[in-house]
C-alpha cells in the first residue's frame, strides 16, 4: 500500500463511509492542496449508540432485538482548512428516515453554527442495527412501516451526533492528509446467474465486483493517528437475518479491528 502525504490532520478511530461522502471529500480538498500545509486542522469523535432497550432492526422482516452483540457509534471526523469546516459521520446503522437528517442539521446549524451542506451522514448499511426515525424510507417495502416507530431511540441518535461533531468541533488540531488506496476479496456480486439464464439472490464469483478500498489517512504532525477513512462496497448482512442482537455486523468488526 502507498500513501501520497498531502497535508495536516488529529484523533484514532475508523470511519466507514459509502462512495459519495468520500468523493465529496476528496473533492473539496483536492482542488486546494497547496494552500492547506500551514492551516488544515482534523479531530475525530466516537460516541455510542447502543440502544439499552428493545429496538425493532431494519433489514430483512420485520423483528426485535432481544440484546446486544457488540455495541454500535457514530465516528465523527472533523476537518478545517482555515476557512471552511466539514464533518463527516459514519453510524453504525442500516438507514434513517430523511427526517431525522433535517432534525440533525437543523440542529447543528442552531446550536453549533454548523451549515449542512459542510455535513456528510453516512452509514455503515449494518441490517443488525435498529430502525431510526418514521418509516418514509422502507415504506415501499411490505411489512416494514406496521408497528410504531421508537421515538427515543430517534432522539438518542440524533443527540449523539450533535454531540460526537461538538467534541470533534472543539478538538480541532493541527494534521496531515494522506491518500491511499487497497484490495479485499471480502465482498461479490450477489446476482446469481443459473444454467437457464434466470437470475436469483445469490453468489456470482463471474460478475463485476468493486473489490478497491479508498482511504483517507488522517494524523498529527508527529505522525500519530487520528482517523482513517474507508469506503469498500460490502453489504452488511454477515449476521443474517435470523439474527436479532445488535451489531456493526461486518462493518463494525473492522472498524474495531483497525480502531485496535
Amino acid at each position: 500500500m502507498k500513501w501520497r502525504h498531502s497535508r495536516y490532520a488529529n484523533g484514532c478511530l475508523l470511519v466507514r463511509v459509502r462512495i459519495r461522502p468520500i468523493l465529496a471529500v476528496l473533492l473539496s480538498f483536492g482542488t486546494s492542496f497547496p494552500a492547506l500545509a500551514a492551516g488544515f486542522r482534523a479531530a475525530a469523535a466516537k460516541v455510542d449508540i447502543t440502544p439499552s432497550q428493545s429496538q425493532w432492526l431494519m433489514g430483512y422482516d420485520p423483528r426485535k432485538s432481544t440484546g446486544v452483540h457488540d455495541k454500535i457509534y457514530h465516528r465523527v471526523l472533523a476537518m478545517d482548512d482555515g476557512t471552511t469546516q466539514f464533518f463527516l459521520v459514519s453510524s453504525d446503522l442500516c438507514l434513517f428516515s430523511p427526517t431525522v437528517y433535517d432534525e440533525l442539521t437543523r440542529r447543528l446549524q442552531s446550536e453549533l453554527g454548523v451549515q449542512p451542506r459542510n455535513v456528510w451522514w453516512a452509514v455503515t448499511h449494518t441490517h443488525a442495527a435498529p430502525e431510526v426515525g418514521p418509516p418514509t424510507v422502507y415504506r415501499a417495502l411490505l411489512g416494514r412501516s406496521e408497528h410504531e416507530w421508537n421515538r427515543d431511540y430517534e432522539k438518542q441518535v440524533i443527540d449523539g451526533a450533535v454531540q460526537g461533531i461538538r467534541t470533534a468541533k472543539e478538538k480541532l488540531e493541527p494534521a496531515r492528509l494522506s491518500i491511499g488506496t487497497g484490495f479485499s476479496m471480502a465482498n461479490i456480486n450477489r446476482r446469481a446467474k443459473d444454467v437457464d439464464g434466470s437470475v436469483s439472490l445469490g453468489l456470482n464469483p463471474d460478475g463485476p465486483t468493486d473489490r478497491q478500498i479508498g482511504l483517507l489517512r488522517f494524523e498529527r504532525s508527529d505522525g500519530s493517528p487520528i482517523a482513517v477513512v474507508a469506503n469498500y462496497a460490502m453489504h452488511g448482512t454477515v449476521m443474517s437475518g435470523e439474527n436479532l442482537e445488535i451489531s456493526g455486523d461486518g462493518p463494525g468488526v473492522v472498524e474495531s479491528y483497525v480502531e485496535e
